[in-house]
């Protein structure tokens, strides 16, 4: 049996579940050779504050990239 799992923040309301779930099961059914009662997806919603990418929390704010020093006046050929 073909699982999906989805994780996400919170924010998409039922029909927009639905909508994927009918274009990801369609995706292996017409793909994948899978039964379409064998398709099961399963939506989980996270929280910024559980996950990191690039080992940073992402419900911290991003940090400030710009260097001052850095400038185009700098790189002048």
């Amino acid at each position: 049996m073909p699982t999906v799992f989805v994780y996400w923040y919170p924010g998409r309301d039922s029909a927009q579940k639905q909508k994927i779930a009918e274009r990801i099961t369609d995706a292996l059914v017409e793909d994948g050779n899978a039964k379409r009662e064998s398709v099961l997806i399963i939506f989980e919603d996270i929280t910024p504050d559980n996950t990191a990418r690039a080992g940073r929390l992402q419900s911290l704010p991003a940090p400030d990239t710009h260097d001052s020093n850095d400038s185009e006046a700098t790189h002048s050929a």
